[in-house]
């Protein structure tokens, strides 16, 4: 038996060394290191759209899969010596209702619009121009001709094999009725996102000077696909210098994957009721978090884990024999077994979103400066005034700013697993229920953008062309009331040939604009003087979404069938050899709005030993 431990102790070093040596696919500097930051405020707020952020129910949370196979072996009555047992338990598992996790992804823009995204660009039809849908994304901020049109479907998937490892010990060496067990997931998970576009209209429309660059972008220097402005992030064009660097799309035929130990966990308990037919106890739980950091730098990054926290909390768990025969060879058990956890803060990455404006993640920015040169603002007659900055030539996407380092925590993760046992000599059928849920994160907002730098471009032009000449200058014209479905100088509604765009009329505060000081010299977009921001607007951090994943809940039924050899391979050192299949299938509850657990089903072999 002192073998036995030593052995176990052992095994037990060598899973936690192999933890932090478990390979990932993530490659970023903003997964597990993460820099002290100010925070302002922190919120518990539901997003108002897609969330940038899924984290599924960890691999290590599973009471099902744990309760099955070797209760007969396990908080066991009148043990003198110590006893215990250990299994290993393969078990793949694979996501179904691919559209509730698209729709988690992308919200209303999603799900309202027939299960696609519609990418469309300022002039769709063209030739016959017609009016953008309320749910179309703005195909101009990708870098996309003018006239595109594209519909756009995820099938998102999650598959995970798992190799779970657990040891249970009481009896001798131990407080009466008390009891250890020890908990670690080996697991390799594998997502999907799954993505497939049509193309309704094939760009052809080069980009208009002034508009996303001071030169006009030849057709050629476009993207020709909204996959292939997407995928990695690596498309970049016009005053857009700067890919993509978080909460990038992969494509259909990209898997991201991730191999670690989910949280490794650890409970002592005591069974305070401990009898020949039943028992009832309580446990303190605590957990490490050796599957990592979220990876911020794909939308649909792996997980192993929770995510990165350390867990606190505790547990119950009973029986009752409810029947058994006289010659108590068949027995009808019930079983019950409930955690319940608090997830400590933890300074993680996160993206943030405009608020009330879904999907913003994806819109442009543009950098503005000051001194001001050569830029003035005022009516016909003036007076005329420079803004206090100007557009100074590079465009970013939202989400390289609003990435930040912040505060994030989980109040309350829980779940409930009950099953009834029929027990026929070496036989055991186990047929369960199980319900997982977690409260939405509480996330600190914090300081990511830098004041008065970054304004919203919206469909503005941020250039005007000297009147009569070639002088080019950075506009003021910023657009606060954009959104990710495009800017404010199109009517809700209205298709392009009906509005003068050039003339920049949507532009926050607007005034025309002019070269010079007295009004002499106007800037102007083909024949239109063109109107500039008189002041622009700039992005706060107190414009700033949370977007905290979201509470969520879980229905799982399971069923199992065990075989233990007690009779024929029992040794003289009391070693009993178990062995089990069974299976689960777990269903997303809706909750806020979202269905924000993963659906899935999920087989498992699970075999191990019994000693006492």
């Amino acid at each position: 038996m002192n073998r036995m431990l030593k052995s176990f102790v052992f095994s037990s070093l060598i899973l936690f060394g192999m933890s932090s040596l478990a390979s990932t696919t993530c490659t970023t500097n903003r997964c597990d290191n993460c820099c002290d930051t100010c925070c302002n405020v922190c919120c518990d707020n539901v997003c108002g759209g897609g969330y940038p952020c899924f984290i599924p129910r960890p691999q290590s949370w599973n009471a099902a899969r744990e309760l099955v196979g070797w209760q007969q072996f396990i908080n066991k009555f009148d043990m003198e010596d110590m006893y215990g047992a250990f299994y290993i338990t393969p078990e793949y598992t694979r996501s179904f209702n691919s559209c509730e996790l698209a729709g988690y992804l992308f919200g209303a823009d999603y799900h309202q619009n027939g299960n696609k995204l519609t990418i469309s660009g300022i002039a769709k039809g063209w030739s016959t121009p017609v009016a953008r849908g309320e749910h179309e994304w703005f195909a101009d901020y990708f870098g996309l001709p003018a006239n595109f049109v594209s519909e756009v479907t995820f099938c998102p998937k999650i598959s995970n094999f798992i190799v779970d490892f657990s040891f249970y010990a009481g009896g001798k060496g131990m407080a009466e009725n008390c009891f250890f067990k020890l908990h670690a997931p080996l697991v390799h998970t594998r997502w999907k996102l799954g993505m497939k576009e049509v193309i309704v209209t094939k760009g052809s429309l080069t980009g208009p000077s002034q508009y996303m660059s001071k030169e006009g972008i030849e057709v050629k220097d476009l993207a020709e696909t909204f996959a292939d402005s997407m995928v990695n992030g690596k498309f970049t064009f016009g005053d857009m210098t700067e890919e993509l660097k978080y909460t990038k799309i992969n494509d259909d035929c990209c898997k991201r994957t991730k191999t670690a130990f989910a949280d490794i966990e650890l409970a002592l308990g005591w069974n305070f009721i401990q009898e020949e037919d039943a028992h009832l106890g309580l446990m303190i739980r605590a957990s490490f978090p050796t599957g990592g950091k979220r990876c911020c730098d794909y939308l649909f990054a792996p997980v192993v884990g929770n995510g990165g926290h350390y867990e606190l909390g505790g547990g119950l768990t009973s029986s009752a024999k409810l029947w058994t025969s006289d010659d108590e060879e068949k027995s009808f058990w019930f079983y019950l077994d409930a955690n319940i956890m608090h997830l400590f803060k933890r300074k993680l990455w996160r993206t943030f979103e405009l608020i009330d404006k879904p999907n913003s993640r994806y819109m442009l920015v543009m950098e503005m400066k000051k001194p001001v040169e050569d830029l003035y603002a005022g009516p016909d007659g003036g007076p005329y005034t420079a803004p206090g900055y100007q557009y100074q030539g590079t465009l970013h996407p939202l989400a390289n700013i609003t990435t930040c380092c912040t505060d994030v925590s989980i109040k309350v993760m829980g779940e409930v697993a009950a099953k009834l046992t029929w027990n026929h000599r070496n036989w055991s059928f186990d047929l369960g229920y199980n319900a997982w849920g977690r409260t939405g994160e509480k996330v600190c907002t914090a300081f990511c953008i830098e004041e008065n730098k970054y304004a919203l471009k919206g469909d503005a032009y941020i250039y005007g062309q000297e009147d009569g000449g070639t002088t080019i200058v950075g506009l003021s014209g910023t657009q606060s009331k954009a959104d990710i479905h495009g800017g404010t100088s199109i009517p809700e509604n209205q298709p392009l040939n009906q509005i003068n765009w050039g003339t920049n009329f949507g532009v926050d505060n607007p005034q025309l604009a002019w070269l010079d000081s007295g009004g002499a010299t106007a800037l102007v977009k083909g024949a239109s003087q063109m109107n500039t921001s008189l002041e622009p607007k700039f992005l706060s951090s107190q414009d700033l979404e949370t977007c905290p994943t979201p509470a969520a809940l879980s229905h799982k039924v399971f069923a199992h069938v065990s075989y233990a050899w007690k009779e024929d391979v029992q040794d003289d050192n009391g070693w009993i050899p178990y062995l089990g299949f069974g299976g689960e299938a777990e269903f997303s509850a809706k909750t806020d709005g979202n269905y924000s657990a993963l659906s899935q089903w999920g087989v498992w072999v699970k075999g191990g030993y019994a000693f006492s």
